[in-house]
């Protein structure tokens, strides 16, 4: 189970307590993982190799160590769920496990995750019911760890939907920078920056000026370096279609999506869908009519929503699993 908070936020905590216990109920141990977040550590080199060693780890390691409290653990039945930036790296498990030389997944279910990285509609202008970010970029900078972080919890869950991005919380303002700058590739793939003279910190700006400002202050130094466009070999390798294009994802997904997504397109999930088919990979898409980003957060199984809106993707699984 991989959580979400576009990888830069919150922790494996931010799951779904309702959708964990149903696992448990139908015979299935479920595995919450923490992974390093960005920028302190770009995408491919954390979180994406963070998942495959817990996929390792949940395969090699986890047997053994149930065996010791009395639990089975058949290692060779294993499914993976994301939600939103987490349902991309359950994504990338189709990928990164034949690479390893690993059997990959029996199935995916991603709630609302990205698939497609090189369209440009993840760059484009979005969320606008949420505010700009008000920091400089420099200054957001100089308040990151030097280190990376495997948890950013903000409030502890996202279960007030995106109420975790916090305006004047440099984690938050670079969350805000990859919905409304177009930054989000530069921002995930290539690693943060650091001050040419290397010194510890950039020369810190003042936060009063307005935000727009940034681009233009930003250009010819670290910073404007940092969020040039990354090669397109580097964006291919976290992209789920991609993948798809080139034979290397052909783990049956199932995908929830609502087509109010104010994150991540509705349209994009369908298209990827559409994709999956077409390669002759079996693909699912269960359109949640009118529904936002994060919709699931509080539906509990035995209700009306729970059952349109969220069995339908665990019955996928079960199903593969029973395969």
């Amino acid at each position: 189970m991989i959580h979400g908070g576009g990888h830069m936020t919150l922790s494996r905590k931010a799951i779904r307590p309702a959708q964990t216990s149903f696992l448990l109920q139908n015979g299935l141990l479920p595995v919450s993982i923490d992974y390093r977040l960005c920028p302190e550590v770009n995408l491919i080199d954390g979180p994406i190799a963070d998942t495959l060693d817990a996929y390792k780890w949940i395969t090699t390691s986890l047997p053994k160590l149930a065996r010791t409290k009395g639990i089975l653990v058949d290692p060779e039945r294993v499914v993976v769920i994301g939600w939103s930036s987490g349902g991309q790296l359950a994504m990338t498990t189709a990928w990164t496990t034949k690479s390893a030389g690993m059997k990959p997944p029996l199935a995916i279910l991603s709630f609302y995750g990205p698939t497609d990285f090189e369209s440009g509609d993840l760059d484009a202008r979005r969320a606008e019911e949420y505010p700009e970010r008000t920091m400089k970029m420099k200054n957001i900078i100089n308040a990151l760890p030097k280190k990376p972080l495997t948890q950013y919890d903000g409030n502890g869950t996202d279960n007030t939907g995106m109420g975790w991005v916090r305006p004047g919380d440099p984690r938050s303002e670079l969350v805000l920078s990859l919905f409304k700058e177009g930054n989000g590739l530069p921002l995930l793939l290539n690693g943060l920056p650091r001050a040419s003279n290397e010194q510890d910190s950039f020369e810190e700006d003042s936060e009063d000026s307005d935000s727009s400002d940034n681009d233009s202050e930003d250009e010819g130094d670290d910073i404007g370096t940092w969020l040039r466009a990354p090669d397109a070999e580097r964006v291919a390798a976290i992209s789920p279609l991609a993948q798809l294009r080139r034979g290397n994802y052909t783990v049956p997904t199932f995908i929830i999506h609502g087509t109010k997504d104010e994150i991540v397109p509705y349209h994009t999930a369908a298209a990827f869908v559409d994709a999956l088919r077409a390669a002759g990979v079996e693909g699912q898409l269960l359109t949640v009519q009118g529904a936002r980003h994060i919709h699931d957060v509080a539906l509990k199984p035995d209700t009306k929503r729970w059952d349109e809106t969220v069995a339908p993707g665990y019955e996928f699984l079960l199903q593969h699993l029973k395969r």
